[in-house]
């Protein structure tokens, strides 16, 4: 009994540095295939870590989130908007143009890091949501893609009078 619970530890304790060292690459890494590529936000490589809606065309059902519809406002109330909502889920903002905004969200416990970047199209918010490392993300970007659409719906619903 003593040994298997000394081999239950002891798995329990690599699992745990193995997740903390992949927690530090993705901290120190570069995010990969940022900003935009011929007007569009970059596809998404094969790894289901990923999701996009500015795929274009024949895009990958398996990465693919639908664009989010905003009201129409002026493009100032929509990007402060946008940036609030993106704060208060606790995204930070790393880089913001006319259209295109970029953003990191870091998780608690083993701090890793996603890199979300957002295309304005009109009244259509394109949106990537990425891992920086591993294979598989458990549905973290696509739940937090629809945690934002949701944020979005709320705070833009409190600016109709």
């Amino acid at each position: 009994m003593t040994r298997m619970l000394s081999s239950i530890v002891t798995l329990v304790a690599v699992v745990v540095v193995i997740f903390a060292v992949l927690g530090w690459w993705s901290a120190r890494s570069a995010p990969a295939a940022l900003g935009l590529v011929n007007g569009r936000l970059a596809a998404c490589d094969a790894a289901p870590h990923c999701v996009c809606s500015d795929a274009g065309e024949g895009g990958d059902s398996t990465h693919a989130v639908a664009a989010i519809v905003l009201p129409t406002v002026d493009d100032t109330t929509r990007w402060r908007i946008v940036r609030e909502v993106l704060a208060a889920s606790g995204g930070t903002l790393n880089r913001e143009e006319q259209s295109y905004l970029h953003a990191t969200y870091t998780s608690r416990l083993f701090r890793f890091v996603d890199d979300l970047e957002l295309r304005m199209d009109g009244a259509q918010l394109h949106i990537r949501s990425t891992s920086r490392v591993g294979y598989s993300d458990l549905g973290a970007n696509r739940q937090r893609v629809e945690d934002l659409r949701a944020r979005f719906n709320t705070a833009f619903a409190q600016l109709k009078p």
